[in-house]
């Protein structure tokens, strides 16, 4: 990128199902996203697993690998020790509080929303990506 050429940020649209959120993110930085943030790519994937194992569990295959899974899972239930563990651990902790979206902070947050995901660099520009057909 040129010294003194705006950083070009292009829009996307997440694919999540449910999800649909307009991002932003420059060139140097696109690899081929599809998904706003990582809950969002793992709920996605978190799916296609779920999918391609009912479809793996509905084949002969499938059926066989659920049976010998179970018949193991039998077989170390029947092996389970009786005797009590040690003390749950015990956490303590606090949340921060959210910042007000009001008033200063709400315009300096309205300016960060237009800038690249990955890097967090701000634009001036903003272009669509070509779409392949």
């Amino acid at each position: 990128m040129g010294g003194g050429e705006p950083l070009r940020l292009h829009e996307r649209r997440c694919h999540a199902a449910g999800c649909g959120v307009l991002f932003y993110i420059c060139r140097s930085c696109y690899r081929g996203q599809r998904y706003c943030s990582d809950p969002c790519r793992r709920t996605t994937r978190r799916e296609q697993r779920r999918i391609a194992n009912r479809r793996h569990q509905q084949s002969d295959d499938g059926r066989l690998d659920h049976r010998d899974r179970q018949r193991a899972y039998r077989q170390r239930r029947r092996a389970r020790v009786t005797d009590q563990g040690s003390a749950p651990a015990s956490y303590s902790g606090s949340i921060a509080p959210q910042p007000d979206p009001t008033g200063r902070n709400a315009r300096r947050l309205a300016r960060r929303r237009v800038c690249c995901i990955v890097c967090g660099r701000r634009g001036r520009l903003i272009e669509m990506f070509k779409r392949r057909e």
